[in-house]
């Protein structure tokens, strides 16, 4: 039986399919696409941070927050994103109990996971988020794709927005994963996913289908 995983983000849909060996990723998709995806399949595993496109999925099964077995040492637990805890679920089961989980979507997401205890982390605006949002806000600055530009300087527009966001974006990681290694006392495995995640990808490990495993083991199927 195949099985499918989708991860409802705030802008798209990400899909896989599991055949019980292999996961495989179909794409993404935009929210009104969820119930054509739905068909043929008898189960459906499902991310969801948009309330607003659940009624569209009825008969899958949605993961709740209190259901994932990740300790906090926080209080509040059933306010954080089911995205976040099935990430650090994820970077529990397949990778380490010290881990920094960086989740570049439409938001850019850092969380910290301490001795396998879900410390906390940080919310800022998404890589590919910052693009629009600057070309938005300023009329003489198009919107460019996201690419990587390793530039000292920019030299013209492209190279100045885009040499500008890995600039910003890298130093920024950086220093958090400095001051998380100095509090600590100790190194963590950098897991990144999402996305944009191969963007930063120079940071630590790719795996953009984190959540789409982490959903699968949570049920025993993988």
């Amino acid at each position: 039986m195949k099985v499918l995983t989708l991860d409802v983000g705030n802008t798209s849909v990400d899909a896989c399919v599991f055949d019980g060996k292999k996961l495989e990723y179909l794409g993404k998709f935009a929210h009104q696409d969820i119930e054509k995806l739905k068909a043929g399949f008898q189960e459906v595993l499902v991310s969801s941070v948009k309330p607003s496109v659940n009624p569209k999925l009825a008969g899958a099964y949605l993961f709740r927050g209190e259901e994932i077995p990740i300790k906090t040492s926080f209080e509040g637990k059933e306010k954080v994103g089911v995205d976040r805890l099935l990430n650090l679920y994820g970077a529990l089961e397949f990778y380490s109990d010290w881990a920094v989980v960086i989740s570049c979507g439409t938001a850019l997401v850092v969380d910290v996971l301490a001795d396998g205890i879900f410390e906390g982390g940080f919310i800022s605006l998404g890589i590919g988020s910052r693009l629009r949002c600057l070309s938005e806000r300023a009329e003489l600055i198009p919107l460019f794709s996201l690419e990587k530009v390793d530039t000292f300087l920019g030299k013209d527009t492209k190279g100045a927005v885009l040499g500008g966001l890995k600039k910003e974006v890298i130093f920024y990681l950086k220093n958090l994963l400095a001051d998380l290694r100095s509090f600590y006392g100790r190194d963590f495995r950098v897991i990144i996913t999402g996305g944009d995640g191969w963007f930063v990808e120079e940071l630590g490990e790719y795996d953009p289908l984190l959540i789409h495993k982490a959903m699968l083991r949570l049920k025993g199927l993988l």
